[in-house]
């Protein structure tokens, strides 16, 4: 699997409504979408920041999208934003109800000399944890090898259910949709 952002920085005159209007429209698209696992259609209202997140089967299906008409439509929106990738090491949704309402996205460093495979077991050890974390919805930990920084996010059904992070860089986001033609798990 892959997991894929882009962000897009909205001018300061932008009207907000129009993301959430883009939103409602579009959201019907990605039902059924060949290879999407998951998308969650994320906004940060303080950074003015649009930024889906996206899960993939494999890489044909999300050089697919890259390539086809929903993302040239995007392109021609907003402009071609740099789309970052990380191979999905863990993914997977909690068993309890509930609907995710923010977005968390950490960014570890990757140490050069950090074993790699026991880097692999840890964060695997960690995203079971996580999964028992009361309010989490559901979590991935990815590994963008071009850069080495460890990726791991989260969505959780309130602001008050989210976990102290002690990474590198954190990004905060609000949840205005998800779309997800395959259960998590």
């Amino acid at each position: 699997m892959i997991a894929m952002q882009y962000t897009i920085r909205l001018a300061g005159d932008y009207d907000h409504a129009r993301v959430r209007e883009r939103v409602e429209r579009r959201r019907p698209l990605f039902d059924g979408l060949d290879g999407l696992v998951h998308k969650s259609y994320l906004f940060s209202e303080s950074d003015r920041i649009y930024a889906p997140f996206y899960v993939w089967k494999c890489e044909d299906a999300a050089r697919e999208f890259l390539t086809g008409d929903l993302f040239q439509d995007l392109v021609e929106t907003f402009g071609r934003p740099r789309v970052r990738c990380w191979g999905v090491l863990a993914f997977g949704g909690a068993a309890r109800g509930g609907h995710p309402t923010v977005a968390v996205k950490e960014l570890d460093s990757v140490a050069a000399e950090e074993n790699l495979s026991r880097l692999v077991g840890r964060e695997r050890e960690r995203h079971d944890a996580a999964m028992e974390t009361p309010g989490l919805c559901f979590h991935l930990a990815g590994l963008d090898p071009d850069r080495w920084q460890l990726m791991r996010y989260s969505a959780w059904r309130d602001p008050g259910a989210v976990r102290k992070c002690d990474t590198d860089a954190v990004e905060c986001y609000q949840i205005l949709q998800l779309c997800r033609p395959e259960a998590v798990g």
